[in-house]
């Protein structure tokens, strides 16, 4: 990076969300809230919805992506920072502590220091993990032992690198990570689609 660009990332809001394809540039985003394909059957995030998250976090991203790469993995993101008042929405719809937080305190998408992902292969396809996105069984738990071996080594795989990248797991939902102090940074108030040109 050049002088310029360090001292213009240095001088960036810790709270500035950046769109994360623009840091990982063979990042798969899949908004599963821009569409009626999630657990609510509803679509709650605008069409044309940007993948959205704290600068730190997408560089702990792209050095996920860099060792999955390596292992013949791209990323895929799910969903990523969430607007405040979605989350009052989709507490409505599913008030359901663990699975979605309660919107007063506040989720870490709406701090832009979580993000719900998958592998997938360097081509884009479909990798096995234990179950599809959203789905609220053990399964889904990090500590599940059922499935296939190959689900499980893929779900290890994706571990060893977000980890690895410095995130914390959620024990309940193999697909969430967080930055470890996500609950200490601010809740943020930013549209997902960028602003119309004049």
């Amino acid at each position: 990076m050049t002088a310029l660009v360090l001292a213009l990332l240095a001088a960036e809001p810790a709270s500035k969300l950046v769109e994360a394809n623009t840091v990982v540039k063979d990042l798969v985003v899949d908004l599963r809230y821009a569409t009626d394909d999630n657990f609510l059957h509803k679509q709650v995030y605008p069409a044309g919805s940007r993948c959205l998250l704290l600068r730190e976090s997408a560089e702990r991203l792209a050095k996920a992506a860099d060792t999955l790469r390596a292992q013949g993995f791209r990323l895929k993101v799910w969903d990523c920072y969430r607007p405040h008042a979605v989350q009052f929405e989709m507490w409505k719809m599913f008030p359901k502590p663990g699975y979605v937080a309660e919107p007063r305190a506040g989720s870490n998408h709406n701090r832009g220091g979580a993000v719900d992902l998958t592998l997938v292969g360097l081509d884009g396809g479909e990798v096995e993990l234990p179950t599809p996105f959203d789905t609220f069984s053990p399964a889904a738990h990090h500590g599940y032992t059922g499935g296939t071996e190959t689900s499980r080594k893929n779900r290890q795989t994706l571990k060893a690198a977000m980890e690895g990248a410095g995130f914390t797991k959620n024990a309940m939902e193999w697909w969430h990570w967080d930055l470890p102090d996500a609950k200490s940074r601010p809740i943020l108030d930013e549209p997902l689609v960028p602003p119309a040109k004049q």
